[in-house]
């Protein structure tokens, strides 16, 4: 392979052709693999004689990308660069735009969708872990009287409070999509004044407000999509170093709407003049109902143990949350 004057010659065994510059497309370079010439009617000529091609293509003014590019991919200092603006953006995509594009996507969603993701959520709930609730019926007629202030349709989402039994789930309290609020009995039980509730019914109005549920699916779609398109295969998530990341952000997002249902908790409470110390009480009789105020036996385990539980819980650490609302009364 050489160039004499305008023509460029290619000896190939027994054979030598000539062709003009126009005729040839050259490959761009990508380290030192084989180069390939692309010749009229679909011809191709292999070599690796990089450098020959390389000064073939300056001859003639081929690849001038392709020669920047290849520049570029053997510059240590531009390579070490590109690896830290992308370790950057990566993390800046999964930290602040994820859940930015969650938001504005669960904002814009028409309250329909909600309300079939919520019904589709309590059937399936009713057939697994939720059963009839086991409270007289006086019990929650006082109950519904005692929470109407508070259910006014938040978001153009109308509320409605529902009672369900379930050991499996115990004292708990969640809040559907279409602004369905299940309380357990067990969390009734455990309740030792009514404004205890009413203080849990507010952070669940909280999550319907900010639409907490439609937020946490489309988060979970995005990261799951994010990690896709990262590693180019959906097999990836079969792999534990790839899952256990995307996990650990998804409860870091579920304790960003925690923290946000909290707030909301809060100013409800004292616009309707109501103490927040009730949450701060209801919290602590959770802790002390789930185990919570086991400590471990030395100052360094409960530090590491801490740690442990807030990156994997969905719920930022209880300590907090009590001490916020003490602060406030």
């Amino acid at each position: 392979m050489r160039s004499v004057a305008d023509v460029i010659v290619l000896d190939a065994g027994d054979t030598r052709l000539r062709f003009t510059p126009d005729e040839v497309e050259i490959s761009p370079r990508i380290g030192n693999t084989p180069r390939y010439l692309y010749l009229p009617d679909d011809g191709v000529f292999e070599t690796e004689d990089n450098d020959g091609v390389d000064q073939l293509g300056r001859r003639f003014r081929h690849g001038r990308g392709s020669r920047l590019l290849h520049a570029l991919e053997n510059h240590l200092g531009l390579i070490l660069v590109a690896v830290a603006v992308t370790i950057a953006a990566t993390g800046g995509a999964f930290v602040w735009g994820v859940p930015w594009a969650a938001q504005a996507v669960a904002n814009a969603l028409p309250d329909t969708i909600a309300e079939q993701v919520g019904e589709s959520t309590l059937s399936t709930l009713d057939r697994t872990w939720l059963a009839p609730s086991e409270l007289p019926r006086e019990r929650q007629q006082a109950l519904q009287a005692h929470f109407q202030p508070l259910l006014s349709p938040v978001e153009g989402q109308y509320l409605k409070v529902i009672f369900r039994s379930s050991p499996a789930i115990g004292a708990n309290a969640m809040a559907l999509p279409d602004g369905t609020l299940i309380f357990t009995d067990d969390l009734v039980n455990l309740a030792g004044d009514d404004n205890e509730l009413t203080a849990i019914l507010a952070h669940e109005i909280g999550h319907v407000a900010h639409r907490h549920g439609m937020k946490g699916m489309v988060q979970s779609s995005l990261t799951f999509w994010l990690i896709v398109m990262m590693t180019g295969d959906l097999s990836a998530f079969s792999d534990a170093t790839v899952v256990v990341p995307a996990i650990l952000m998804s409860l870091s997002y579920s304790r960003d709407m925690e923290w946000e249902a909290d707030t909301y908790a809060l100013e409800t409470l004292i616009e309707n003049g109501i103490d927040p110390i009730h949450f701060a009480n209801i919290m602590e009789r959770l802790m002390a109902a789930h185990g919570e105020e086991d400590e471990p036996e030395t100052a360094e385990d409960s530090s590491r143990w801490d740690t442990l539980r807030d990156m994997l819980s969905s719920h930022p650490v209880t300590g907090e949350r009590i001490e916020r609302f003490k602060q406030n009364p």
